[in-house]
């Protein structure tokens, strides 16, 4: 029976001893979306270009976010590195998917975040996600979901020639 652990554990096979499918592996990703853009990109994208606002790095799955705030209003783009596959945000009930597009010429949804308090856009790039977050309500400067999605589709697409090959 050892040699039979063995054998599987060096075969990265993802089936358990007892014949159930075992759980995938979560990517790894390295990019962090405040050290990864330049400062041209972050001002092109109209994004204030002091230090952001590095969150925590997380864990299951991994993520770096990052915070920028615009110069324009007192709105911000939080914009996280996520290790998780595009299928996996696709079919997440955190996400109410509004929207399937396309950025930079990568696969990419627009999403309404559980609980209607911001809108996603999440941009495949392997192996993991760039998220592109911006909260709305009555009391901030995005009031609806589509206020929300409209600008951070903005902010995703003009730091698209900015993307990594690879997070």
């Amino acid at each position: 029976m050892a040699v039979a652990a063995i054998t599987l554990s060096v075969s990265g096979c993802t089936q358990s001893l007892d014949g159930r499918a075992g759980e995938a592996p979560k990517p790894s990703i390295s990019f962090h979306p405040c050290d990864g853009f330049s400062q041209e990109a972050i001002t092109t994208a109209r994004m204030n270009a002091s230090p952001p606002d590095r969150m925590p790095e997380r864990n299951n799955p991994q993520s770096f976010g990052c915070g920028y705030q615009s110069p324009d209003s007192y709105s911000g783009v939080v914009i996280s590195a996520i290790g998780e596959t595009f299928d996996s945000v696709k079919t997440s009930d955190r996400f109410t998917v509004l929207d399937e597009t396309t950025i930079g010429g990568r696969p990419a949804l627009v999403s309404d975040f559980r609980g209607g308090s911001a809108c996603t856009v999440s941009v495949a790039i392997e192996p993991g996600i760039l998220e592109f977050m911006i909260g709305y309500s009555e009391l901030e400067d995005f009031k609806t979901v589509d206020a929300a999605c409209d600008q951070a589709t903005k902010v995703a697409t003009t730091l698209a020639p900015y993307f990594p090959d690879h997070l």
